[in-house]
């Protein structure tokens, strides 16, 4: 229904919607504004008869309490004439009357005193007093003097034996003993006094006659509009019990009502002035409307000419694009076959690295003579400064495969900045630089082993350009971050370089690639480690005056120095005991190099050329093998994971794997450690293959039988 509405309300014109919406709101605040106006008027009204009630029942206790021990006194007197007549005066109450103050004074039937003072009662006198029509309490009420003092007159008539009225008891109480109360409630907002049943004032400053009141047998009541003196009046009464007087407050409405025709003017003041408001509004949306259809026909026209250029220019983009596809598509051939050719030649290339280190290892360990243990040294520094460049380029190719997968631990900062430190201490001081550290006693979330490799490669690289002065690296606490800086004092980096310093392969100031500063993958795998550990990494630089590279980490939580020291540790080594082991390699040197290697630590060896040879030494040995070592890529239909997987099937129990590979493709490094077998990259030094054997072997010791391959993952 909702969404009908709103429907309805966009295909209407929006100036008659806009003068829809000014009208509706004027017509709901009117109403709003009238229906709280006529609530307000009757809790006003309301709240002055409540007031006005209370305030009568109020003068009624107190006029009662100062009126009452004079109507004791005349209850007392008159109780011991009554019935009797005055005769019995001497007799009954002489002593009572003589006994009362003097206000007290008893009259015959003709209003002449018999006994105390004269008592002037006001208005028709005495005599018309009694003549009067009795409402049934035999009590006389009016305002009168006593030897000219004001004072309310109370009087009781008093019967004869035969029951005709022979006079009354008159007590007169000084209108001194009311007025503090009178005054008080009595003011120009309202008046108060005591009345007698037929509207005649007794005492107080009200209107010296209101009339009959409606109701005055009753105890209380509250009139809410009563002429008095040609204006309405809100009037409540109470009535004394057991006298014909009434306790009367007034109040003119129009003093009730001032503050709420105060309250009207403003709030009809507000209510103009928000229509006003509102129409001035209503008035400026309509001009905009206005001028936004004015704007709206505009545009229709300058799109109108618009489209005639697009078309005229898109004939010309199109055949633009269709060039820029053209150089795309073979730009992305052009990368896939330098990476298809980079991919093969690094595997090429690692053949035969790795069948070189394995035969410089052996020869190393046979020769004695000083001059021919130099020539194998040489040999391996030049093998050395081969492996690192394959390395460079296994580890950004791992980074690239997303295999990599950090062990988040607390890191003693302090022990890996001395570390890395300790590591270009030497070559620093070769140098002429002074390599100082200012570490920072406390623990950071991160990966111990990338954490240091990143370290190392900053430091390294600022230890390779900086040609004089010094390198500082310190930390820096920002709350729960820690800030590891790098400080140099090279020659810097422009400004239009910082970005460009993080590319594979991107060396300032080597135009001639000499390999002896480096490859230009430092910077590069920093940037992919830090986004693997969610570590940020920023540069600053002046031309001259060096360069400060950063690392921030997250500080750990508290922990004992001892924990956090055990994350960083390496793993015992333990050597390999004697095992029988197949080798499966198609390159016979290696396969040769590797099994005298093998040998040479006490294993014993099968050899095989590719899987379906594998499967035939198995089947033909006398003792199934405990590990096989074999290469991810061999000649025939099965891999290196397969021969894993056929022989332990064969065998009927699982076989450990180690798989050799030279391949640096994502996608391959993903496969091979998709397997859970041991993963050893080409080149590899004859220790790794140690510490994976001996891995091998705690596993075994640790669970001898499981229903999966056994199997240790890289």
């Amino acid at each position: 229904m909702l969404r009908k509405l709103i429907r309805s309300l966009l295909s209407l014109d929006p100036r008659a919607v806009l003068l829809r919406i000014v009208v509706t709101v004027s017509v709901l605040g009117g109403l709003s504004w009238c229906a709280v106006t006529a609530l307000d008027y009757i809790d006003t009204v309301g709240r002055a008869l409540r007031d006005t009630r209370q305030t009568a029942t109020l003068l009624e206790g107190h006029a009662r309490a100062m009126l009452d021990p004079g109507v004791a006194m005349l209850e007392r007197v008159s109780d011991r004439l009554q019935g009797r007549g005055l005769s019995a005066l001497a007799e009954r109450a002489l002593g009572e009357a003589t006994a009362a103050p003097g206000t007290l004074a008893i009259v015959d039937s003709e209003g002449r005193d018999v006994f105390g003072p004269s008592i002037v009662l006001e208005g028709d006198g005495v005599r018309r007093a009694l003549d009067a029509t009795d409402d049934g309490t035999g009590m006389l009420a009016g305002a009168g003097q006593v030897d000219g003092v004001r004072a309310v007159v109370l009087g009781r008539r008093i019967a004869g034996p035969d029951g005709g009225q022979q006079g009354a008891v008159l007590v007169a109480l000084p209108m001194t003993a009311l007025s503090a109360v009178l005054d008080a409630l009595d003011g120009p907002q309202q008046r108060a006094g005591l009345y007698r049943l037929d509207g005649t004032l007794v005492a107080g400053g009200g209107a010296a006659a209101l009339g009959i009141l409606p109701g005055v047998r009753g105890t209380a009541d509250v009139v809410e509009a009563w002429n008095l003196g040609g204006s309405d009046h809100i009037l409540a009464w109470h009535r004394l019990e057991g006298l014909p007087v009434l306790a009367v407050v007034a109040i003119p409405r129009d003093a009730v009502l001032a503050p709420w025709w105060m309250r009207l003017e403003r709030g009809a003041l507000v209510v103009g002035t928000t229509l006003l408001a509102l129409f001035g509004l209503a008035g400026l949306g309509w001009g905009s409307l206005r001028r936004e259809e004015r704007a709206k026909r505009a545009l229709a026209e300058a799109n109108a000419r618009l489209e005639q250029r697009v078309e005229e220019r898109t004939a010309d983009l199109r055949a633009l694009n269709q060039k820029l596809v053209a150089a795309l598509a073979e730009k992305e051939r052009a990368n896939q076959s330098k990476a298809r050719f980079l991919s093969a030649a690094n595997h090429d290339l690692r053949q035969p690295f790795q069948a070189l280190r394995l035969f410089h290892h052996l020869l190393s360990e046979r020769l004695t003579e000083p001059r021919e243990r130099s020539i194998a040294a040489k040999m391996g520094e030049a093998l050395d400064s081969g492996e690192k460049l394959l390395h460079a380029l296994l580890e950004v190719a791992t980074l690239d495969a997303g295999v990599v997968r950090p062990n988040i631990a607390a890191v003693p900062i302090a022990a890996v900045l001395e570390e890395v430190v300790a590591e270009f201490r030497p070559i620093a001081a070769s140098k002429g630089l002074d390599l100082r550290v200012h570490a920072f006693d406390c623990a950071v979330r991160s990966d111990p082993l990338l954490l240091t490799r990143m370290l190392c490669d900053l430091v390294g690289n600022a230890v390779s350009y900086t040609g004089a002065g010094g390198i500082l690296v310190g930390c820096r606490q920002r709350g729960q971050w820690l800030r590891i800086e790098v400080w140099d004092t090279g020659p810097g980096i422009a400004a239009e370089h910082l970005d460009a310093i993080f590319e594979d392969f991107v060396q300032l100031g080597n135009p001639q690639r000499d390999r002896t500063q480096g490859l230009g993958l430092g910077l590069a795998k920093v940037r992919r480690k830090a986004a693997l550990l969610g570590h940020a990494v920023d540069v600053r630089s002046r031309l001259g005056l060096g360069s400060v590279f950063a690392v921030t980490v997250p500080v750990a939580a508290s922990e004992p120095a001892s924990e956090a020291a055990a994350t960083a540790m390496a793993p015992e080594h333990r050597t390999p005991t004697q095992r029988t082991i197949l080798v499966v390699e198609d390159d016979p040197i290696q396969r040769a190099g590797v099994k005298l290697l093998l040998e040479g630590w006490g294993h014993n060896v099968m050899t095989a050329a590719d899987g379906v040879s594998a499967m035939e030494c198995v089947r033909s040995a006398m003792w199934p093998p405990e590990v096989i070592v074999t290469d991810f890529r061999l000649p025939g239909p099965m891999t290196g994971v397969e021969v894993v997987t056929r022989v332990s099937e064969a065998v009927g129990h699982p076989v450990s794997g180690i798989i050799l590979t030279g391949d640096t493709a994502p996608e391959r490094i993903r496969e091979a450690v998709a397997t859970g077998c041991r993963l050893l990259h080409k080149p590899f030094s004859p220790e790794l293959l140690r510490e994976a054997l001996a891995a091998m072997t705690a596993a075994d010791a640790a669970q001898p039988s499981r229903n999966g391959q056994r199997t240790v993952a890289a």
